[in-house]
């Protein structure tokens, strides 16, 4: 037993971890879905009235598959930043925090990665 304060151990080690990476990695990708969801919004309502050809047409510009593939890399990255934070914050059970982790963060990856051949199918034309 010590009669040393506990903050004094501490005390000069450096933060316990990457949280302020974490935060300016959400804020930043939350200020990237701003225009892009303004862009889907846009391109949305412009092609409410259009045929599905028409549709895969406009889509199938390199510009556009660009704009769904940012649009859904960012999404994804954020939702699994934000599960990321729930998770830790409520699950208290050191195994099923790791696995609803890995989860959260593979099921992200492999929605982007199908929007990617998505939209990469509409380019390609196939």
């Amino acid at each position: 037993m010590t009669l040393q304060n506990p903050i004094a151990l501490v005390r000069g080690l450096g933060s316990s971890g990457s949280g302020l990476h974490h935060w300016r990695s959400q804020r930043y990708s939350a200020l990237l879905l701003l225009p892009l969801t303004v862009w889907l919004l846009v391109m949305g309502t412009s092609l409410a009235d259009t045929d599905y050809a028409s549709a895969v047409a406009i889509l199938s510009h390199p510009f556009h598959a660009g704009m769904i593939i940012m649009l859904a890399g960012t999404l994804f990255f954020h939702m699994q930043l934000g599960l990321q934070v729930v998770i830790e914050d409520y699950v208290h059970i050191p195994a099923l925090e790791v696995g609803l982790l890995l989860m959260v963060r593979a099921l992200c990856l492999a929605a982007f990665v199908i929007s990617v051949l998505a939209a990469l199918k509409l380019v390609m034309g196939t």
